[in-house]
């Protein structure tokens, strides 16, 4: 069923984190649904320009209920005005429009899109909304990959923290370059948070928002250097993603979550139909 058809109540509840070197308790108002959800339940979210090829690309996912829309619950974003996909409405983020990073700039990480201040916005309204609370894990995807929900549960199933466990997120590259370290990153395409790696964010994330140099940076840099600022745990995801700007998988390898990057409705749906038929035939062996 849409998000917004799901009704909750809101009650209180404690949530106990150590991201600090001191135990601090968060109170966070808890949104409480009668809804039974499969275990571990997945809230996810996406964010769409309204320009390009993004608007179609999700409005193809949501008339086929695939991607994001085949979560337990979802939420789509747009930044640039509103989209219309399907009979609902997406939520507009209030931030300035984006520009490409320019590399020989120093302190610039990226050749990709200075959005870091869009999905800060983003988070903020994610973390108003409450339904994260809800569900054992937040997954953010991006509209150009190709996402099966029910895969990335089972993957996540041995990893699941209990309400009071610990705050993860989900490391899913650690290829280096430049002769840097090698070391277990997150790239954006697929990113995936438990529970309380969203609370401990919630509560904490004015502390990167300051700290961090994070204006020359892609979202998926500031994320992962925010988590590991706040001492939130990693899961080694590598296996999780096919994406060309880190471990290349083709659409036929139906161990994937996620497959990266796909820019138009034709050659995503091909890509999806490739995986499917694979998963099929792995599971008639």
């Amino acid at each position: 069923a849409a998000a917004a058809a799901v009704a909750s109540t809101s009650t209180t509840a404690t949530v106990t984190t150590t991201a600090t070197l001191t135990t601090t308790t968060v109170t966070t108002p808890v949104p409480t649904t009668t809804t039974r959800w499969p275990f571990p339940s997945l809230f996810c979210i996406a964010v769409a320009r309204t320009i390009g090829t993004e608007p179609a690309l999700i409005k193809a996912q949501y008339f086929h209920q695939i991607g994001i829309f085949a979560c337990d619950e979802y939420q789509v974003y747009s930044n640039g005005g509103v989209l219309q996909v399907g009979n609902m409405f997406t939520l507009e983020i209030p931030a300035p429009p984006v520009s490409m990073g320019d590399l020989s700039v120093a302190g610039t990480t990226t050749s990709s899109w200075l959005n870091t201040m869009v999905f800060m916005k983003m988070w903020d309204m994610v973390t108003g909304d409450g339904r994260w609370w809800n569900h054992d894990w937040t997954v953010k995807v991006d509209p150009d990959a190709v996402f099966f929900p029910e895969r990335l549960r089972s993957q996540l199933l041995p990893n699941t923290p209990s309400l009071d466990g610990p705050a993860l997120y989900v490391g899913n590259c650690d290829r280096h370059w430049h002769n840097g370290p090698i070391a277990l990153k997150l790239f954006g395409s697929l990113e995936v948070f438990s529970r309380n790696a969203i609370g401990t964010y919630k509560a904490f994330n004015g502390r990167c928002k300051h700290d961090l140099k994070w204006k020359g940076w892609g979202e998926d840099f500031f994320m992962q250097n925010c988590m590991e600022m706040l001492k939130v745990g990693k899961v080694n995801g590598v296996s999780f993603l096919g994406d060309a700007r880190c471990y290349y998988a083709p659409c036929t390898d139906a161990s994937k979550v996620a497959f990266h990057d796909f820019k138009d409705v034709g050659s995503y749906f091909a890509c999806w139909g490739q995986s499917k038929a694979a998963e099929g035939e792995m599971l008639m062996k």
